[in-house]
């Protein structure tokens, strides 16, 4: 699907808004929990930040699978956090 793609057209800018919204949320809700500031920026390395998305991917699927909605908004955002950190990394930001 290429960024022309009509059905991404249908995508309207609130919901893209608030998926961003979302797992921006989560990652500040990671960094809190693991490295006790929301805006501290985690030391990790990219392969590191790429094994923590298999996980949650893993987990993604799982609750697809399982028709579980709830558990697959979770994990939608469980797997767009690091998603996000790892795109910093490979982009030398300085972190969300």
């Amino acid at each position: 699907m290429g960024i022309n793609d009509p059905r991404l057209r249908t995508m309207s800018e609130e919901v893209l808004r608030s998926f961003l919204q979302s797992a921006l949320k989560q990652v500040k809700i990671n960094r809190l929990m693991h490295e006790g500031d929301e805006n501290a920026v985690p030391q990790i390395m990219p392969e590191q930040w790429a094994m923590i998305v298999a996980v949650h991917a893993g987990h993604l699927t799982e609750a697809v699978l399982e028709g579980d909605d709830v558990k697959v908004e979770r994990e939608l955002l469980h797997v767009a956090a690091p998603l996000l950190e790892l795109y910093l990394v490979v982009k030398g930001g300085k972190g969300a």
